[in-house]
């Protein structure tokens, strides 16, 4: 994993400053970007990893360390896989203030190769299993290239292992997600997290310190510094 800039630590605490002071977002951001001449994974960082800490505090309220046996799971499919893909392409990643592991790679849109995409599909279901879930749904992006493939491949998945659930896709997965009304979403983004009304357990972050014990960025850390 790369090094951080090394005035990054000052980015963190500038931009937790100004954005305390409710300024524009994108204008902390280039403002404490272009001071520090931050690259463009690092400004990811700050926009995606520093929040406000009365909404750090909701979203920590909200997160659950584990999975209770038997609890309905409902899967933001490409947030996780992202990440956990990131991690395994040797990218940055990052526990943000509010806790939840982020990255900082920008990938969007893109597809994981097949060969990280696979690992990371066997990783979930490895982790899912022993955790002996409810039913487990899992939306994807339609408008995300072969989508319908990936719900095929999970679903396989999901049958192979004696699971009970479903993947799927559809237009607007953040909207669904939103609107769950019981059970627990396995989601990073802070859109769905803010507006989610269940419990949210951050599953890659699980996976990755339960297997891997990677040693992992902690911007609450820089924060404190």
């Amino acid at each position: 994993m790369k090094a951080l800039s090394d005035q990054f630590s000052l980015a963190v605490a500038d931009y937790g400053y100004l954005l305390q002071k409710n300024y524009s977002l994108s204008a902390i951001l280039k403002l404490v970007g272009d001071r520090y001449q931050l690259p463009g994974e690092e400004r990811s960082m700050l926009m995606r990893g520093i929040s406000r800490p009365e909404d750090c505090n909701t979203r920590k309220q909200k997160t659950i360390p584990e999975i209770p046996e038997g609890s309905d799971l409902y899967l933001d499919g490409y947030n996780v896989l992202r990440t956990l893909g990131s991690y395994f392409l040797g990218k940055i990643l990052f526990v943000s203030l509010d806790g939840f592991l982020r990255d900082a790679s920008e990938m969007h849109r893109k597809t994981l190769p097949t060969m990280i995409r696979k690992k990371c599909i066997r990783e979930i279901f490895s982790y899912l299993s022993e955790r002996r879930p409810g039913a487990i749904r899992i939306y994807l992006d339609e408008p995300v290239s072969k989508s319908g493939e990936l719900a095929s491949e999970m679903n396989d998945w999901i049958t192979n292992h004696g699971m009970e659930g479903h993947a799927l896709t559809m237009h607007s997965p953040d909207h669904q997600l939103k609107s769950v009304g019981h059970g627990i979403v396995c989601s990073a983004d802070s859109s769905i997290i803010d507006h989610c009304q269940t419990n949210v357990f951050d599953l890659p972050r699980a996976i990755l310190e339960t297997r891997y014990q990677p040693r992992l960025i902690r911007l609450d850390k820089l924060f404190e510094d």
